[in-house]
């Protein structure tokens, strides 16, 4: 990859990382803003308690995507940006740029998606 079509990356993993930042901090006070025991009846307990569920899992992706790009930036510092971390040939741009935070080139990401299946079924 080139320098002009690294630094395009940088601005768009820069742009999701802030993004994610602000949704996270605007959005920790409004999801979690119901106090449970204010509710009357265990039906409208139970649906804030799995809005609530479902909000954590959410916040816990987001913090796995934040991870993941600031390990991106970091290895763009490093000059060790786009390549995969098992044959250590280059991933594809086409491939970064639908996804800047691939880590293994798409033989590599689809064996490693092959073997979860495996040990998930």
């Amino acid at each position: 990859m080139n320098a002009k079509e690294i630094s395009n990356l940088k601005k768009k993993l820069l742009e999701e990382r802030q993004r994610l930042l602000n949704n996270s901090a605007t959005s920790r006070k409004r999801d979690f803003s119901i106090a449970t025991e204010e509710l009357a009846d265990e039906t409208d307990q139970t649906s804030v308690e799995m809005t609530q569920g479902v909000v954590f899992t959410l916040r816990e992706k987001e913090q796995k995507m934040l991870a993941d790009i600031d390990e991106a930036l970091e290895k763009m510092e490093e000059g060790a940006y786009g390549l995969c971390e098992v044959c250590e040939e280059q991933i594809s741009a086409k491939r970064l740029e639908l996804a800047p935070t691939a880590r293994l080139c798409i033989t590599h990401q689809e064996e490693a998606e092959k073997k979860k299946k495996f040990y998930v079924a």
